[in-house]
This record gives structure tokens, sequence and C-alpha cells, in this order.
């Protein structure tokens, strides 16, 4: 989720748009928001992308698996540095 602010999108170098550039969204962007939804589905893509890795040879289980490590530390980052404010009771 981009909550785009002009002046920290890694999407905008070189034009002056006011508007985020999702063909161009970085993952360590400034702008990037992630939920604990978020976070829940980039774990169980992780855990699908290591499945896979089983059933493919070593070059392409390879890359599965780093791309999982890769989903996995997206989601810890998270789970480290999220806000979290109780619901009204």
């Amino acid at each position: 989720m981009c909550v785009h602010q002009r002046d920290r999108a890694l999407c905008h170098r070189a034009e002056a748009a006011d508007t985020p550039r999702l063909d161009r969204c970085r993952p360590a962007c400034a702008n990037v928001a992630r939920t604990d939804h978020h976070a829940d589905a980039l774990l169980r893509h992780a855990a699908a992308l290591e499945e896979q890795a089983h059933a493919v040879p070593d070059p392409l289980a390879e890359r599965l698996t780093q791309r999982a490590i890769h989903l996995r530390s997206l989601a810890e980052r998270h789970a480290h540095d999220r806000h979290y404010q109780e619901p009204p009771s």
C-alpha cells in the first residue's frame, strides 16, 4: 500500500508528478505501508515458494528460496516496526 508523499517517493526521481507511479514502486520506499494482513500474505507466499522449491531443479529452487527469504524479511521488518493501536472499547 502506498501512502504517497512526493518528497519521500522513490518512484519519482526525474519527474514532477504528484501521484504515485505504481509501475516504479520500490519495496524500500518510505511510502510503503503494510498491514498485518499484508505481512501474513507475504509469509503465506514465502511458504508456497519454499514448497515449490522442493519440486524444481536446483537453479530455480535457489531463486525461489531466495525470494522466500526476502519476503520473510519484509514480514519480519513489519512485525518489528509496526505501529499498533488498541481498538476503542
